[in-house]
């Protein structure tokens, strides 16, 4: 018979030890953490707290360094702009002066082949008794020429450059074109005239008469199968017609007789229809170029007047931003909303802008302390903060707090110092 008494077996890791004391083995309950009130201090800044949201009941909160990033917007790359564009963006109104720029060409090249064909086809070398005259036609080419040359440098300039030229240079190019179009059309017109009187008056030159030395007179008649035939005065012929002679009219074509010189008249008559109709389309081509280019000229005219209007306009506007932004520098005028994120220099005032919406305050006026880092919020997210609330000056408790516990604006609150007089919160 064993005398060892019976041990007690130890007690499971985990249960809890029994103890001599009743009150620990009362369960306690959890400490309530207190809360503490804290009145913002003067160098406090309130509006970091204001301008945060206030979150619902029951949300949670996000800690102190947790901040939300805005999502990045996505960045489209911009689509190239097609000749079109370019060129709409350069001169607005470019096809219609390329459509103007086109006829002066076309009417031009028509006009020169027109008195290039009159000038190389001339019947004889007098000026005087041909049907075209030759000074009434080459003033004309020069005027085409250097039409159709300016004409080409506008359209190449434009097309290359995407820009026009320069609006005072093309008044002065019209300018000088459409006078000179009025001289070359008058000598254009001259000659067209030279050409319709051609046989209106019975003879090919106005005639009537042939001189010759041998004093035998007479004139052309137009016959029936309309032909200019000589007829002679058989009143007092005293010699034979002579056609070689110096005193002929056709003299300086040197004839070797009168049946030459019959010819030669009848062939001026059947050129005649023709040549009138060339010389006519050269005539309206030469118009043509007149009345458009007038019309470049009115138009360089109104390019010049709104480029200076808008140089004017713009010169004004540097100079009304550079003047606001010197006086926003100088703490004068308050900036708008999307710039109180702007951190002034050091020592300066900076100015914030209370926006409408919400309950009245007044504005702020903070004076930087030096050494003081200010605080910058990003700026995506001021017009959020903006939308939400508005700004509070520095001893303002937000509006959800109001009846919370926190006194007004401008209310006194107790004071347990003495002498120190009621403190504003």
């Amino acid at each position: 018979m064993s005398t060892s008494q019976p041990q007690v077996a130890p007690p499971a890791t985990g249960a809890p030890t029994p103890s001599s004391n009743t009150q620990d083995s009362t369960p306690q309950p959890p400490a309530i953490p207190s809360e503490s009130v804290t009145r913002p201090s003067a160098n406090t800044n309130a509006n970091v707290n204001q301008d945060a949201p206030i979150a619902a009941a029951g949300t949670p909160s996000p800690g102190p360094n947790t901040t939300t990033a805005a999502a990045p917007q996505a960045t489209t790359a911009d689509e190239p702009l097609s000749l079109n564009d370019k060129l709409n963006a350069g001169d607005r109104y470019w096809k219609f002066k390329f459509a103007v720029m086109a006829v002066i060409i076309i009417t031009g090249l028509v006009g020169i082949g027109c008195f290039a064909w009159l000038m190389t086809t001339r019947t004889g070398a007098s000026d005087y008794y041909i049907l075209d005259s030759y000074w009434g036609l080459w003033p004309s080419l020069i005027s085409w020429s250097i039409s159709i040359a300016w004409c080409l440098i506008c359209i190449i300039v434009f097309v290359v450059r995407k820009r026009t030229v320069h609006p005072g240079v093309r008044v002065s190019m019209e300018l000088l074109l459409w006078l000179a179009f009025i001289v070359t059309a008058l000598f254009a017109l001259f000659s067209l005239q030279n050409i319709m009187d051609y046989g209106m008056y019975g003879g090919p030159d106005q005639w009537g008469y042939d001189y010759s030395s041998s004093s035998s007179h007479g004139d052309y008649v137009l016959a029936a199968n309309n032909t200019w035939v000589w007829q002679e005065d058989t009143s007092y012929i005293t010699s034979p017609r002579d056609c070689t002679s110096r005193y002929s009219v056709f003299s300086e074509m040197n004839f070797k007789d009168c049946a030459e010189q019959d010819a030669f008249v009848n062939k001026l008559w059947a050129e005649k229809p023709q040549r009138a109709r060339v010389n006519l389309t050269g005539v309206v081509c030469q118009f043509f170029g007149l009345v458009l280019h007038f019309v470049l000229f009115v138009w360089a005219c109104v390019d010049t007047h709104r480029r200076n209007r808008t140089k004017v306009s713009k010169d004004a506007e540097k100079l009304a931003a550079g003047i606001v932004q010197t006086m926003i520098n100088n703490g004068a005028i308050i900036p708008p909303p999307g710039q109180a994120h702007m951190q002034p220099g050091m020592g300066q005032r900076m100015y914030y802008q209370v926006p409408p919406q919400g309950y009245p305050v007044q504005h702020m006026y903070m004076q930087q302390v030096p050494g003081q880092q200010q605080q910058q919020q990003p700026q995506s997210a001021m017009p959020q903060q903006m939308g939400q609330q508005g700004y509070m000056v520095p001893m303002q408790y937000h509006p959800a707090q109001q009846g919370a516990g926190a006194p007004g604006v401008g209310v006194a609150g107790p004071s347990n110092e003495k002498g120190a007089g009621p403190r504003y919160a």
